[in-house]
């Protein structure tokens, strides 16, 4: 079997994802000096399903990325792209859109972030959750 499967992730407590979150709030403000760092970005349902449903998808990949609109800050961002079992992303061919820098909906980014969207204060993206 595949270590590309779809059963690949593990569950964890509260606790432990408060304190993984935590250390990079800690991490980017402390060590990083970002005044407002961003903590998550939210992905809708559709659009994930969307990902999922591509021929020979498995699962998910998330990179980082760099916010690159001009405005000088470096704040950091997701890229979202289906994988397949062997670990491959399922990316749009040269014809869809790689070469003319369409989207082919095969990749996703979203531009809704906290600190500026942010759910209710809570464990996994504050110290007053």
């Amino acid at each position: 079997m595949s270590k590309f499967n779809k059963d690949v992730g593990n569950f964890i407590s509260l606790v432990t994802g408060a304190k993984k979150t935590m250390a990079y709030r800690v991490d980017q403000v402390e060590r990083k000096k970002h005044k407002s760092p961003i903590l998550s970005g939210f992905f809708g349902m559709n659009k994930i399903q969307s990902l999922l449903s591509k021929e020979g998808a498995t699962g998910l990949r998330i990179y980082y990325g760099l916010d690159i609109d001009g405005d000088g800050k470096r704040d950091k961002q997701f890229v979202l792209v289906a994988t397949d079992k062997d670990g491959n992303d399922i990316l749009p061919s040269l014809e869809k859109g790689l070469a003319k820098d369409a989207s082919a909906e095969d990749i996703l980014s979203t531009d809704l972030w906290c600190p500026y969207d942010c759910p209710k204060a809570n464990p996994l993206n504050s110290d007053n959750g």
